[in-house]
C-alpha cells in the first residue's frame, strides 16, 4: 500500500493500523482496468506453449500465464466454498484471522519479510489464499489448455465458416479453458450452469474472442447437452468433485441435482461422456483431467470404468505438471501414496504417473471414439 507508518508504533499498533488500512481500501481482488487485461493477454498469445510439452513422457509442463486474466472475471470465486476448508473471503471478512495473515507476512512466515506500508495486493491474495486451513477453488492453466488443444484438435476439421477445429468442454469453469481455446485458435463450446461464472465467461468471450471463430457458451448442465452427431473434434474438461466445490446454489448444479455419489456418476458423469461420444467425429477423442482424492477416493478408475461403458476406447494418459505450493490444489489428492499407485496399475496398464523427484502430476486420461 506504500503509506509509510509511524516508527514509534509497537508492533501491535502497526498491526492493527494496517489491518484497517486494508478494510478501508477493499478486498485486493486482480486488476479489472483494459489496459492491464490486455497486456496479460498479449504475454498468453506470444507464449511460445510448445515448450511446456514433453511428448516421449506424455507432460504438460507448468506456466501461470494469464491465470491473474481469468481470476479478474471471477471475483465470486473468492467466497466459494471447498468442503469444510475456509474461503479467502471468511478469512478477509474475520478480523482476528486477517490480522494473524498479516503478521505473517510482516514476519516472514509466508515469504520475504515486508514492512506493512510495503505489503501489495499481490501479497494480500497469496496470504488468502495460503492462509492454514483455507481452500480456494482451482483453475484450469490457460497454457495447458492451449497445449491439449494444439495436440488433439485438428486444425484441417474446420466448422462452416471458419478454418479451425471445434472443441467442446462440458464443465468451463472459471475461464482457463476458454482462454486457452482463444490462444489455440480453436472454435469453443462450453457448458456450466453457474450464473456469476457465465456472466463472467461472456466478458472474457466479448473481449478476447476472435471474431473469424465461434464460442457457444451454455448456461446449462453438461448432461442435459445433446452435441450434434459427429460434429466435434475434441471434448475436453476437468469435471466437479462431487460434494467438495460448491459452485454455487442453481438448481442445475449437479451435485445439487444429483444428491448422491451414485446418482451423480450415473446421471452426471456418465450421461456427460455418452453426450460427448455423441458429438465426437470417429476416431476423435475425450479428455478427462481427473483425480483421486480423500473425498474420492476411486474417481479415476469410476471415470476410465465409465468411459469404457459409453463406448471409448482408453487409448492414452498425459499428465499435467502440478503447483506444489500450499493452497494451490483444489482437492487433497493422493499423489505419491504406495496403496493408489498399486491401484492404478490395475487399471491403467502401462500408463504410469511419472516418477520425477519433487513434482506432483494429475492425469488427462485419453478416450477415443472407435
Amino acid at each position: 500500500m506504500y503509506r509509510l507508518y509511524d516508527t514509534s508504533m509497537t508492533d501491535d499498533l502497526i498491526l492493527q493500523q494496517a489491518h484497517d488500512d486494508w478494510k478501508q481500501k477493499g478486498f485486493p481482488y486482480y486488476p479489472k482496468d483494459r489496459k492491464w487485461r490486455d497486456n496479460i493477454f498479449n504475454q498468453l498469445i506470444n507464449f511460445k506453449r510448445d515448450t511446456l510439452v514433453d511428448r516421449k513422457n506424455k507432460i504438460i509442463g507448468q506456466a501461470p500465464h494469464a491465470l491473474n486474466l481469468a481470476w479478474s472475471y471471477m471475483e465470486h470465486a473468492w467466497g466459494i466454498k471447498c468442503g469444510k476448508m475456509k474461503t479467502p473471503m471468511e478469512i478477509w471478512n474475520d478480523e482476528e484471522h486477517l490480522k494473524k495473515g498479516l503478521n505473517k507476512i510482516l514476519s516472514g512466515t509466508f515469504f520475504k519479510q515486508k514492512p506493512a506500508h510495503m505489503i501489495t495486493e499481490s501479497d494480500m491474495r497469496s496470504m488468502l489464499r495460503r492462509y492454514t486451513g483455507t481452500q480456494m477453488v482451482s483453475n484450469f492453466r490457460p497454457t495447458a489448455a492451449a497445449a491439449m488443444y494444439d495436440i488433439f484438435v485438428d486444425k484441417d476439421s474446420p466448422l462452416e465458416g471458419t478454418t479451425a477445429g471445434t472443441v467442446w468442454d462440458p464443465s468451463m469453469g472459471y475461464g482457463g479453458r476458454l482462454l486457452g481455446a482463444i490462444s489455440a485458435g480453436v472454435n469453443y463450446i462450453g457448458t456450466d450452469p453457474c450464473v456469476p461464472t457465465y456472466k463472467g465467461l461472456e466478458q472474457i468471450r466479448n473481449e478476447y474472442g476472435h471474431k473469424h471463430l465461434s464460442y457457444t457458451l451454455l448456461k446449462q448442465g453438461s448432461e442435459t447437452y445433446i452435441p450434434e452427431d459427429n460434429s466435434l473434434d475434441f471434448v475436453f474438461t476437468s469435471p466437479p468433485y462431487f460434494g467438495w466445490e460448491a459452485y454455487g446454489d442453481e438448481p442445475e448444479q449437479s451435485s445439487i441435482k444429483f444428491s448422491t455419489s451414485d446418482m451423480w456418476r450415473e446421471k452426471f458423469l456418465l450421461q456427460t461422456i455418452k453426450n460427448a461420444y455423441t458429438g465426437l467425429k470417429q476416431n476423435k477423442f475425450l479428455g478427462l483431467n481427473v483425480a483421486n482424492t480423500k473425498q474420492y477416493k476411486t474417481f479415476e478408475e469410476d471415470t476410465v470404468d465409465l468411459a469404457k461403458q459409453a463406448g471409448f476406447t482408453h487409448t492414452d494418459t498425459w499428465w499435467l505438471s502440478l503447483s506444489t505450493q500450499q493452497g494451490g490444489s483444489a482437492v487433497s489428492t493422493l499423489d505419491g501414496d504406495t496403496t493408489e499407485t498399486k491401484q492404478k496399475q490395475q487399471y491403467m496398464g502401462e500408463y504410469k504417473r511419472p516418477d520425477i523427484s519433487g513434482r506432483k502430476f494429475e492425469p488427462v486420461f485419453i478416450f477415443k471414439k472407435c
